[in-house]
């Protein structure tokens, strides 16, 4: 059985690379289905974020399984030229709690990826295209998570690229409590958005393509506007922030050209992108990449953050190895059993239903507690050997 990883992500691909491998969770899985239909794969889960997206597979132990090669070909996209990263086995586990413990993030220690991590999961569970393996990787990566972002504070920034924008758009501005602004989006993102600009004093307006009332997630201060009528706020806004899910642009430049008033500032946190790249020639549009994510690291606890992330790695190791032991435990039971009952065969002064039982129930026990005392030296290659002397010996 082999782990492999794909995948991009904002530090060696544009956002532009990013966004044509950006899937919602249909796409998502619609992918996945089809990947598990191969033959030689067992599960596979993938993650999609603005930031990365990645493909974790399980496999049998073959070279001609290429996990980006199969994401490209079950998306049906050809010429991707963006920069794939890739590992293998043990570095796809250390990177999965890594990335869980908020390592890889753009913005450090970042606790918003353990709910991607969690939500790819679940997406791949309900679609029954995880194994054993890949399940339990990814419930320790996401207890290995909330276990460092709960106990350890590795950076001294906000943990969202939502803070990250408002502080981008603080510091254009002296004070944001007169101005007017356009929130479009209302999931989490958004939200956070909304909730940070009220803070700040901001007049502040929700797009929602639907309203139902009493029905809807608004952070209280906001004012709603229908999603058709955003043109008519935007037109008189101090500046504009986009984030969706759209596979659309939310902002598209004739009608942004069209507008006799504009904003000074646009925020994309979309990716794909919300608004058209070439608004950027009349406005001071900027995406994610583009907003300068200022961290600064708190060494002495990312010591103890790599110390949790060893922890996690050894338990999911000792989890495996004991796994793909478990075919050669239950043959050196199967041998000591037979041992055993071999050396009663000479006396038939017994109950050989109940003496059969007790031995069976007593071997099964036995074993189990003397390898669970000893899971740091769980092998399948050494248990196979164990029970391959033990079987040779019953021979003598």
């Amino acid at each position: 059985m082999k782990l492999l990883m794909a995948g991009i992500n904002y530090k060696n691909n544009s956002v532009s690379q990013r966004e044509k491998l950006s899937f919602t969770d249909e796409k998502i899985s619609e992918i996945c289905r089809s990947i598990c239909k191969s033959e030689n794969i067992y599960g596979s889960i993938i993650i999609s974020t603005c930031n990365r997206t990645e493909i974790y597979i399980s496999c049998a132990d073959l070279n001609d399984i290429m996990a980006d090669e199969i994401l490209l070909k079950h998306s049906g996209i050809d010429n991707f030229d963006g920069i794939f990263e890739k590992k293998e086995d043990i570095n796809v586990v250390y990177h999965i709690i890594e990335l869980a413990c908020g390592l890889k993030s753009q913005i450090v220690g970042e606790g918003q990826i353990i709910t991607q991590i969690n939500s790819a999961l679940e997406i791949s569970r309900k679609n029954k295209c995880t194994d054993s393996f890949l399940n339990t990787l990814f419930r320790i990566a996401v207890s290995a998570g909330k276990c460092a972002m709960t106990n350890i504070n590795v950076s001294n920034v906000p943990v969202s690229s939502a803070y990250a924008a408002i502080n981008f758009i603080s510091k254009k501005y002296n004070k944001l409590s007169s101005k007017k602004c356009v929130v479009i989006g209302n999931g989490k993102m958004g939200q956070i958005v909304q909730k940070l600009l009220v803070r700040k004093g901001c007049d502040v307006f929700v797009t929602l393509r639907s309203y139902k009332h009493g029905n809807n997630n608004v952070i209280k201060g906001c004012k709603t506007i229908q999603y058709n009528e955003r043109y008519d706020f935007i037109n008189d806004s101090d500046f504009v922030v986009s984030a969706t899910k759209s596979p659309h642009y939310t902002i598209t430049y004739d009608k942004f050209l069209a507008l006799k008033k504009k904003p000074e500032i646009i925020i994309d946190l979309a990716v794909p992108r919300d608004v058209e790249p070439k608004i950027n020639e009349i406005c001071d549009c900027f995406n994610i990449d583009e907003l300068g994510f200022e961290t600064k690291i708190n060494h002495k606890e990312l010591e103890e953050v790599h110390s949790i992330i060893e922890r996690f790695v050894k338990a999911f190791i000792q989890w495996k190895n004991y796994k793909l032991s478990l075919e050669n435990i239950n043959f050196v039971k199967d041998i000591i059993y037979a041992r055993i009952i071999k050396s009663y065969n000479v006396n038939k002064n017994y109950d050989y239903k109940s003496v059969n039982d007790i031995i069976s129930m007593t071997v099964d026990k036995t074993v189990d507690m003397i390898l669970g005392g000893m899971k740091e030296n769980v092998f399948p290659d050494i248990i196979k050997e164990c029970g391959r002397k033990i079987e040779g010996r019953a021979r003598l």
